[in-house]
């Protein structure tokens, strides 16, 4: 089994949504879902969690990283000694980061407001697809 089949597993016997599950693991909801579908959405190939999400998730499920591995497949990959991870933006969104620091307070307030409705929009929607 992959590590998004195991854990998508083990949510549904806890009665876990993916947010709940993330928050135990100190994992966002999105990373849960990129996690049990196995794609990375930014590059359409094969998703590789790191070998410290494989201990967060094998803590939080109650085993050890000792357990947990043989229990995936063995064409499962898992990257190990990544570099520490760098923010990669588009153009589009440092187009955005720009334009957003050249706003005066209300209008950063305005903006962070539709952010936030957008993104518990998309996180009701993901639920609902669960």
């Amino acid at each position: 089994m992959t590590i998004g089949e195991y854990v998508k597993q083990y949510r549904k016997s806890q009665g876990l949504s993916m947010q709940a599950f993330g928050e135990k693991c100190n994992l966002s909801r999105a990373y849960i879902s990129i996690l049990e579908k196995g794609i990375n959405p930014t590059t359409g190939k094969a998703f590789a969690p790191t070998i410290e999400t494989l201990n967060k998730i094998a803590e939080v499920t109650g085993v050890t990283i000792d357990t947990l591995l043989p229990m995936l497949d063995s064409n499962q990959l898992v990257t190990v000694n990544a570099p520490s991870p760098s923010l990669s933006l588009t153009q589009q969104e440092e187009t955005h980061i720009k334009k957003y620091r050249q706003l005066d307070a209300d209008g950063r307030e305005r903006v962070d407001y539709v952010l936030d409705m957008e993104y518990k929009l998309a996180n009701e929607r993901a639920e609902k697809e669960e």
